[in-house]
């Protein structure tokens, strides 16, 4: 069984081992499918050695979706745990106005715009936690 925990405490950013962008577009939000997972996701990937979380959600937005103009902010660090202890992630939103040209694909397979959470996701556990916690951060502005 997979525990996923958002953190209210400040994680020490060399112990974050994900980034995830929960991205609206045109009235709705940007799920990518993932070729070795199969299934839909938030645009996700690891921080590269030097790269801060920040550069991150930005590379893998515009990797995995074509993002070219966007504003993005940093929501909230969360915890994974699937038996053999926990992995930090940081979660971030963003409002994509242009999407273009994919440039993962050997990882992604497409990107599609979802008005709520699709049920062919991978790592569900993962994306409905996170899915929710933007979902409240857009509902609250």
């Amino acid at each position: 069984m997979v525990k996923v925990e958002l953190v209210t405490a400040e994680v020490d950013p060399l112990m974050v081992s994900y980034v995830v962008i929960a991205a609206r577009h045109d009235g709705g939000w940007l799920f990518v499918r993932h070729r070795r997972r199969g299934g839909y996701e938030l645009p996700a990937g690891h921080p590269d050695p030097g790269e801060d979380t920040i550069e991150a959600a930005v590379r893998e937005l515009t990797e995995e979706t074509g993002a070219s103009d966007f504003v993005m902010e940093p929501v909230t660090y969360y915890s994974v745990d699937g038996g053999s202890g926990k992995q930090y992630g940081r979660l971030f939103f963003a409002e994509v106005e242009t999407l273009g040209i994919i440039s993962d694909t050997a990882e992604i397979e497409g990107v599609k715009v979802f008005r709520r959470l699709p049920g062919e996701l991978s790592l569900p556990e993962v994306m409905t936690v996170l899915f929710k916690a933007a979902q409240q951060l857009v509902a609250g502005e």
